[in-house]
């Protein structure tokens, strides 16, 4: 997981113990609330990120072992525990064997013989999306304000979008399945280009090419089409059809609207911009607007706003200060 961020870790650990017992919770069928906080959601994404890839090393000799042995140490046979509890000793267990793992491949037992579990993180702030390439030719782009963890457990490679969207053009490798997780949802590449985004306990796939293999708890694994898009909130799941407007788009620097109010299509833009827009009357949010935008070119709307008769309703303040409240008339 990360480095701590506070002085004395107290804070990084609280939040990984909280996302700790939040994932057991959850595997032990208990109903949760989405954690709150930022820290405490980007700790629970790395614990599933962590389980994921542990999911594919579980015939691992090693593991096997180191998992027994910490087992042994830390679930006395005479204490009778929750169910819930029960999936949190074993996920400290199996964190204990990546350790173990993890020094093994310092010398010990040679590179071949221990799964690979590392995780990497590409992350995204407030800009443009940008554009990353793995060692296989994957291309992953990452919107605005996302993260997602991509590694190999030996067999598969994987990726757990932990926030925000992502679009994969995935190289297909029959032998080594492409697989990406987003809280539940699980998507498995068939030769593909998707999308999927992820928004608290709700995750969203897009496929744009190709096919992809869907699964989720309680959900009957399924295939979906070209211009196909599921949706999981919680345990529901709805099948739609991929909105033309919104997808593919973003991936390119470009934002479309058809007829959007304002406000609406300046709440988009502002996720990419250092200096956000502002509307400085609040007449014109609903105002509807269509055309195509470059996410580096905010004056491009300012322009069509002001062409639309209402110069300086929407401007761009020299200094990221803090928002005015738009004003009425």
């Amino acid at each position: 997981m990360s480095a701590d961020h506070s002085p004395d870790g107290r804070e990084e650990r609280t939040a990984q113990e909280a996302a700790i017992v939040h994932f057991a919770a959850r595997r032990g069928g208990r109903p949760v609330p989405v954690p709150g906080d930022a820290p405490t959601r980007a700790a629970l994404a790395e614990v599933e990120a962590l389980w994921q890839a542990l999911d594919g090393c579980a015939q691992s000799d090693e593991i096997a072992a180191l998992r027994a042995a910490a087992l042994a140490r830390t679930a006395p046979p005479t204490i009778r525990r929750r169910p819930w509890l029960a999936v949190a000793a074993t996920l400290g267990a199996l964190a204990v064997g990546v350790g173990g793992v993890l020094a093994m491949r310092s010398g010990s037992v040679p590179q071949s013989a221990a799964p690979q579990l590392a995780m990497r993180a590409l992350e995204n702030g407030a800009a443009a999306p940008r554009t990353v390439a793995l060692a296989d030719g994957t291309a992953i782009t990452l919107d605005a304000h996302s993260r997602v963890l991509v590694g190999t457990d030996g067999g598969q490679r994987r990726a757990t979008l932990a926030q925000g969207r992502a679009f994969f053009r995935v190289v297909h490798d029959g032998a080594h399945p492409f697989r990406v997780t987003a809280g539940d949802l699980a998507v498995t590449d068939v030769g593909t280009v998707f999308e999927v985004c992820r928004d608290g306990d709700a995750a969203a796939v897009t496929l744009i090419e190709g096919a992809v293999d869907v699964a989720a708890p309680g959900l009957a694994p399924r295939r979906l089409a070209p211009g196909q898009r599921l949706t999981l909130r919680g345990q529901t799941a709805l099948l739609g059809q991929a909105d033309p407007a919104g997808t593919p788009g973003w991936q390119d620097g470009m934002i479309a609207a058809d007829a959007e109010p304002l406000g609406t299509l300046v709440a988009r833009f502002n996720r990419y911009l250092a200096r956000p827009l502002v509307l400085r009357d609040a007449r014109v949010g609903s105002l509807p607007v269509s055309g195509t935008f470059r996410i580096d070119d905010p004056q491009a709307l300012i322009a069509a706003v002001a062409a639309m008769g209402h110069p300086g309703a929407l401007a761009q303040p020299a200094a990221a200060a803090a928002h005015p409240s738009p004003q009425t008339q």
